[in-house]
């Protein structure tokens, strides 16, 4: 997900609980006065942690992204086999699977953390388990990077079956070609990064932050294009005091460069790229997307397989993964409330989807969330996020309110 030069965002927790103080909860935006959060480190060490699930039994599985390859040439991209599945069970934790493919660019400066692209998604599969890898790109690019490359960007099962490949469908396809987005240098039209599945029936339903579409893989590895999430447009004054810093371009580079165009009446347009999915209690997919990072931009959509997506709720900020509550209302994870020029990214929040009001409740966490990419609940209500997702420095923390 995010790109190398985030080193500075890591925040340091101290595992075990932390409680804050009633006066830090009260001057949290958006959160109920007094209210408090638990946070506790799980694990930490991660290799850019991506997604998790958790299963019925409280056993939580991650997807680490790797390290690239070690070894690699200062600013050359390399795939390595460092990603890997990390699972907590019990008081028993550490990596299950190993050897998966993961590319990265080796940083020019030692200090920098090294932002991968490999595992971004994980789920028990029977005595195994399926792993949805990102990339960037489309199948000539991946050809390039060697025979280590080659489940770059597909559904897989641990042991090497590719059940999807969402590579291979935007490269035939480019399904978001008619959103009309203009000829840039720096983004190649045909770009596909998978980054959340879900089960749909005997299928699966991949969200591809890089295509801005929903892919449905079936029986053979077949692949449908389910949905394409068109471009948000936002007031911008001015037009150029709305160009990204050069820490959000950083921040985007591994999961979509983000052009964008400014109208003459102000407004700007910014690419949706989905991220997170879930299954409604109504049978439903309410699928998030990160609105280009730009604050406020994010929406939730919501979709029946066969028919229109339509925007379920909107007014949200860079959304990486979206869950269900035991209750059925949706929890969104913000990457980041902002990019400022100076300094590290504001802190992520939590955000509580009241899914028959559409009521926001923000879930109070102290401003302890740190380029957080991955959200699941656990059997007794409790949500585990993935902390600090790029470089070495990972954390799986839980949260209870």
């Amino acid at each position: 997900m995010a790109a190398a030069a985030v080193g500075t965002l890591a925040v340091t927790l101290i595992p075990g609980p932390a409680q804050a103080s009633p006066k830090e909860a009260k001057a949290a935006a958006g959160t109920t006065a007094g209210a408090t959060a638990n946070i506790e480190v799980i694990a930490s060490k991660l290799n850019n942690p991506r997604g998790i699930s958790v299963q019925a039994d409280g056993t939580i599985l991650v997807a680490e992204s790797g390290v690239g390859k070690p070894g690699c040439a200062p600013g050359t991209k390399c795939v390595g086999l460092t990603g890997s599945v990390y699972r907590v069970k019990g008081t028993q934790q550490g990596r299950v699977v190993t050897g998966l493919a993961s590319s990265a660019v080796a940083p020019t400066n030692p200090y920098e953390p090294i932002s991968a692209a490999g595992p971004n998604d994980v789920e028990a599969n029977g005595s195994g388990y399926l792993v949805l890898n990102g990339f960037g790109g489309g199948t000539d690019d991946r050809a390039k990077l060697g025979a280590d490359a080659a489940k770059l960007g597909t559904l897989q099962t641990a042991s090497g079956w590719v059940v999807g490949d969402p590579v291979k469908h935007e490269t035939l396809l480019d399904p978001d070609w008619i959103l009309g987005h203009p000829a840039n240098e720096e983004e190649a039209s045909i770009h596909s990064n998978a980054w959340r599945f879900a089960r749909n029936g005997r299928g699966f339903l991949v969200t591809d932050a890089g295509a801005n579409d929903l892919i449905g893989v079936g029986f053979g590895g077949r692949t449908t294009t389910e949905a394409i999430f068109p471009d948000n447009e936002l007031p911008a004054p001015g037009g150029a005091a709305t160009a990204p810093s050069a820490k959000e371009k950083k921040a985007l580079e591994s999961l979509v460069p983000q052009t964008k165009s400014v109208a003459a009446d102000g407004t700007v347009k910014v690419q949706a790229v989905p991220s997170g999915i879930v299954k409604g209690a109504d049978g439903a997919f309410y699928i998030a997307d990160m609105g280009g990072l730009r604050p406020g931009a994010s929406r939730i959509w919501r979709i029946v397989p066969g028919h229109r997506a339509e925007v379920f709720a909107s007014g949200l900020t860079a959304v990486t993964d979206l869950a269900a509550d035991k209750n059925g209302n949706l929890v969104a994870l913000t990457l980041t409330g902002g990019f400022q020029q100076q300094g590290p990214p504001l802190p992520g929040k939590l955000s509580r989807i009241d899914v028959k009001t559409k009521a926001v409740t923000e879930i109070p966490t102290d401003g302890k969330l740190a380029m957080s990419t991955g959200l699941a609940f656990g059997p007794k209500n409790e949500i585990y996020v993935t902390n600090n997702s790029v470089g070495t420095e990972g954390q799986l923390i839980k949260i209870t309110e």
